[in-house]
C-alpha cells in the first residue's frame, strides 16, 4: 500500500476542485464540545476518527455470515481445499489520525490510519470431500486523508472553528511480507456513459455533500440509476502465478449488501516475476445496480488464490473503497 503526503499547493488545488460525495448532509455542529476535546486539534482528530465517511469501509469490507460466492467457476485447482463460503470479520480497529495545520492557517490535513484485526472464516471441502472450517486472522492497515478548513476563530466554539470541507478514497491491504497483490487502477463507467479513473485513492477527494461554498458539480462521483448494468475494470499487479480472486463488494445496508466475482479479461507477465492483470464484471454473468436511491459506498478486493484454496497460505489482499450514488 502506498503511503503519500499533500504538499500546501496540491491541498488548495483539490479544495477548490472537490466534487460531490459520501453520505454526509450536515457538518459537526454541537452546543458542547466532545468529551475530551478541549482544543481546535482535538477537535479535528476527533470529527476525523469519527467521520461517517471515513468508518464506511469498516462495514464495506465486514461480512455477516459465511456467504457463498461463485469461485467454484475457476474450475479444478491443485489446492488444499476447495471453498464453498467464506466471510471476512472485523474484531477490532485501531485509529491514528495525525493533523497538520498547513502554512497560513486556513487548510488543515488529517491522515487517518487504521489497523483492522480480525478473522477470514472459509468453508470447505477437504481433498477426501470432507467439510471443513477454515478459520485464517489478519491484520490491514488502511490510509485515507481529510481536509478541513478554518471557518472560524471563536475561542469559546473553538470546536466547531475547523470544517471538513472532503475526504480522500481508502486504500488498504495487508502489510509486507504478505503484501503480494496491490491493486493499481479502478475505472467506473457511470450512468453517462462517461468513466472515472483512480490510480491513487489517498489523493482521489470527494466534497462532502452538506457544503455549499465550494462549487465543481457531482461529475466524479460515480452516479447509477436504479437497474443499471454495473460496469467497471480493475487493474492489479500481482507476485502470484496463480489467477487471483477479485470481489465487488455494494448494496445499501448491512443485510443486503451483494459480493460478486469480476472475470480476468486480460494478463501480461512483467518479466520480474510479477503479472499485471485486469478484472472485469463478467460478460456473461452481468450485474445490476440496486433500485434503493441514496449515496452507498462499494468496495473492490483482491485477493491471491492461496488465500482462499491452500489452508495453509497466509491471507493476502487489497482493497479499495468509493462511494456512488443511485438516483
Amino acid at each position: 500500500m502506498k503511503r503519500s503526503t499533500l504538499s500546501l499547493v496540491t491541498v488548495f488545488a483539490l479544495v477548490t476542485l472537490l466534487v460531490t460525495g459520501c453520505k454526509k448532509n450536515d457538518g459537526p455542529e454541537a452546543d458542547t464540545a466532545p468529551v475530551g476535546v478541549t482544543n481546535e486539534e482535538q477537535a479535528m482528530t476527533y470529527f476525523a476518527a469519527n467521520d461517517a465517511f471515513v468508518t464506511n469501509d469498516e462495514v464495506t469490507f465486514s461480512d455477516q455470515a459465511i456467504q457463498p460466492f461463485d469461485y467454484g467457476t475457476f474450475g479444478k485447482v491443485d489446492a488444499s481445499v476447495t471453498p464453498i463460503r467464506w466471510g471476512r470479520f472485523i474484531t477490532s480497529v485501531t485509529r491514528t489520525v495525525t493533523t497538520t495545520v498547513q502554512p497560513g492557517d486556513s487548510i488543515s490535513v488529517s491522515q487517518i490510519a487504521k489497523t483492522i484485526v480480525g478473522t477470514l472464516k472459509i468453508r470447505a471441502l477437504t481433498g477426501t470431500g470432507d467439510s471443513t472450517t477454515i478459520s485464517k486472522p489478519f491484520t490491514n492497515q488502511s490510509l485515507r486523508n481529510v481536509i478541513f478548513k478554518r471557518v472560524s476563530k471563536d475561542t469559546k466554539r473553538f470546536w466547531l472553528n475547523w470544517v471538513p470541507v472532503a475526504s480522500s478514497l481508502v486504500e488498504g491491504g495487508t502489510q509486507a511480507p504478505n503484501n503480494t497483490v496491490n491493486i493499481t487502477k479502478l475505472v467506473v463507467t457511470l450512468a453517462s456513459g462517461d468513466t472515472i479513473t483512480v490510480t491513487d485513492p489517498e489523493q482521489y477527494y470527494l466534497r462532502y455533500r452538506w457544503l455549499k461554498l465550494f462549487t465543481g458539480g457531482r461529475k466524479d462521483v460515480p452516479e447509477f440509476v436504479g437497474g443499471q448494468q454495473v460496469k467497471l475494470s480493475v487493474t492489479l499487479v500481482s507476485a502470484s502465478a496463480d489467477t487471483d480472486l477479485v470481489a465487488l463488494r455494494f448494496g445499501f445496508d448491512g443485510t443486503r449488501e451483494r459480493r460478486a466475482k469480476l472475470a480476468m479479461t486480460s494478463q501480461v507477465a512483467n518479466g520480474d516475476g510479477t503479472f499485471t492483470r485486469v478484472f472485469e464484471v463478467s460478460k456473461t454473468t452481468p450485474l445490476f445496480m440496486h433500485f434503493h436511491t441514496g449515496w452507498f459506498n462499494m468496495g473492490v478486493e483482491a485477493m491471491t488464490k492461496a488465500t482462499l484454496y491452500d489452508d495453509q497460505a497466509p491471507y493476502t489482499v487489497s482493497w479499495w473503497g468509493i462511494p456512488y450514488r443511485i438516483f
